[in-house]
């Protein structure tokens, strides 16, 4: 017997509940219908691979993150060199000299150094000091020593804690600033302004704020203790604390002699603040004295027990005054002895005209 499978229909029953059905030859398809389970595998090698894919992601945020950061940064930088710009152009270019310097190389790298403190500092009084040391520049340059100091005092201003800051210029003006008035009072009173306004915050304690200045360059940390103020003082105003020339007496006549030789006014000597029975010449200090008047010094008293006696009396008015009486005691209590450095003392004068413009030259 021939059979035509061409097209062949099968049924076909197997198992409990359930069917087969089956159509084999053209257009042929087969349908299974039962209470089968269906279980399909999957490998792993299917699936993309999830930790190449999360760090293609990541890495390419980071990179869009980083040049974002990196646009805002320059925008800032930007900003900061402009308001630099604006703060020191006035200021120079009103100074003699200043196209000379301006076409200086030197100058011109010490403004980028200037630029690039500026770009890194978030602070309007690094902006002030900057353009106060490029003005140093343009006065002192001259002097390849004192401008080594400025230079270094400009790549450095961002970096400075203003606690510290404030603490060396404080120990700078000490050391370094005598006032000019004749009259002790009257000299302690500008003294105790001047500091008033030098201190902008607390004074810094213990001995961190000389470590942070010393890594700078700013100081040069020495063994040893700084003297007691009383001791400096003595030395700086000794135009001021000192004996003088007892009134009416042989050396009075003398003095007197020499300023009327010299065509000076006979009041020149003054009642001595310190010491009551006395007169000096109306000087703070010594040094400062004319050459002509220098010889009334020799006549002024030589008994150490009175040199004492308005020593003591010139330290008691200086703690009359509410800041001379905080420096000094501040002043006592540094645990280090420093030397400042030309870098310290030109950080210390910028920041002192920062805070009053007539401060005089520490440089």
């Amino acid at each position: 017997m021939i059979m035509n499978i061409s097209k062949t229909h099968q049924e076909q029953r197997a198992g409990d509940n359930s069917s087969q059905y089956q159509q084999i030859g053209d257009n042929s398809n087969q349908t299974i219908i039962g209470n089968q389970t269906n279980n399909v595998s999957i490998t792993t090698s299917a699936l993309p691979d999830v930790v190449s894919f999360t760090t293609m992601v990541s890495t390419q945020v980071t990179a869009q993150a980083l040049k974002l950061c990196t646009q805002v940064s320059h925008e800032i930088c930007k900003d900061r060199m402009e308001k630099f710009e604006s703060q020191w152009v006035p200021v120079i270019t009103k100074m003699e000299n200043a196209v000379n310097n301006l076409i200086d190389p030197k100058f011109q790298f010490m403004i980028r150094d200037a630029n690039i403190s500026a770009a890194k500092s978030s602070r309007q009084e690094d902006l002030e000091m900057l353009t106060q040391l490029l003005v140093c520049h343009i006065e002192k340059g001259s002097d390849m020593i004192k401008d080594a100091g400025i230079n270094k005092a400009i790549q450095i201003v961002n970096e400075i804690d203003y606690d510290s800051l404030c603490g060396l210029t404080c120990v700078a003006t000490i050391l370094k600033t005598i006032p000019t008035a004749p009259c002790v009072s009257e000299g302690l009173k500008v003294m105790d302004g001047l500091f008033s306004k030098l201190l902008y915050t607390e004074l810094p304690k213990g001995d961190n704020w000389i470590d942070h200045l010393d890594v700078l360059k700013a100081v040069g940390i020495k063994s040893g203790n700084f003297y007691k103020l009383n001791i400096i003082l003595s030395s700086n105003y000794d135009g001021y604390a000192c004996a003088g020339i007892k009134e009416g007496s042989e050396e009075h006549k003398k003095a007197l002699e020499i300023l009327e030789m010299n065509h000076y006014e006979l009041n020149c000597l003054l009642p001595n603040e310190c010491l009551p029975g006395y007169l000096r010449i109306g000087c703070s200090n010594k040094g400062e004295l004319k050459p002509e008047l220098k010889p009334i010094i020799d006549l002024y008293s030589k008994d150490d027990n009175l040199l004492k006696l308005a020593q003591s009396s010139f330290m008691e008015k200086w703690d009359s005054y509410e800041k001379l009486k905080k420096i000094r005691e501040w002043f006592e209590e540094i645990p280090l002895f420093f030397r400042i450095t030309s870098v310290g003392y030109a950080l210390a004068q910028t920041n002192a005209k920062r805070c009053y413009p007539n401060f005089p030259d520490l440089i």
